[in-house]
Order: structure tokens, then sequence, then C-alpha cells
């Protein structure tokens, strides 16, 4: 056999033992998707290939240190406004971390509050304000009044002890 036969042979090896180490299974051209995905959301970097491996390896999340069940359940999270990654985490700690300001529907610039078209108001718009429980985004209190509505939910974070 020559150099360049046992060569391969020896990288596919070290692929397979590797690939095998993953906590999921990889489709043919995942590499591929993930970098035109989180290119097309935003992330800026140089060192995809480190951030890949970081995810593709990743068992836990990051922040909360919830064990990853499928592949779906990690997400890349990384700053709307510079593009800078930050983490590997779970959809719940994603959701929490997006980039307040960068939310179209946000011009409150008050965390949890964001205005939705409504016909049945004259305005044509309503402030709502959502939080996260239990992983899902749930609808506190609607409003047209966004003065009462930060008010009520200022008081409401206090009330219910959250923070997040």
């Amino acid at each position: 056999m020559d150099l360049n036969k046992i060569d391969f042979l020896i990288y596919n090896l070290i692929l397979h033992i590797t690939m095998s180490d993953l906590p999921f299974k990889l489709c043919k051209y995942h590499k591929t998707k993930k970098r035109y995905e989180w290119k097309s959301r935003g992330l800026k970097t140089d060192n995809f290939d480190e951030i890949y491996n970081k995810y593709i390896y990743a068992t836990h999340c990051e922040l909360c240190n919830k064990q990853f069940e499928k592949s779906l359940d990690r997400q890349m999270e990384h700053c709307h406004a510079t593009g800078k990654f930050r983490n590997i985490v779970c959809k719940s700690c994603n959701m929490l971390k997006i980039d307040v300001k960068t939310k179209t529907n946000n011009t409150s610039g008050y965390s949890g509050i964001n205005k939705h078209n409504s016909k049945k108001c004259k305005q044509g718009f309503i402030w709502e304000f959502r939080v996260m429980i239990d992983g899902k985004l749930k609808t506190i209190k609607s409003s047209i009044n966004l003065e009462k509505l930060i008010e009520f939910a200022e008081k409401w974070k206090k009330e219910n002890n959250y923070h997040k």
C-alpha cells in the first residue's frame, strides 16, 4: 500500500471515531448549512470551525446547564448588534437573550413590551407585556397605554420575582 492510501485510511478512521462521539447524527451538508444559516442570521466570525465544533459537541446549555435531548435543542447565540458569538444555548435561553433593541416590534424600549398591529383599536395597534415562563412565551397583559403597561410590568416582575 502506498503512503496516500494509508493516510486516507487513517484520516477516515479518525473521522469515523470522532463522528461517533457526537451527541447526534449529522446530515451530509450539516456544516455548510450551519455556516449559511448563521451568516444569514448575522454571525460575524473568522473562527467558524471553532464555533461549529463547539456547537456539534455541546451536550448542555452553557447558561442553564439543561441537557440537549436532540440536535434541534441547541442554538448558536450571538450579539445581534455586533455579530459576535456568545454561547451555545437551549431555545429558552436563546429567546431570553434576544437583543431587545433589534426586535422590529419593540419600539417601547422596555424588555418584554412589544407593539402589535390590531384592527380592534382606534390607533391600529396595542402594546403587549410578554414573558418566558417554563420555556413558553406568555402574554401577561395588553394595553393601549404604554406608560401604564410599563408600570404594571415593573410591578408584576417584582411581585413574581421575575428577573429575566
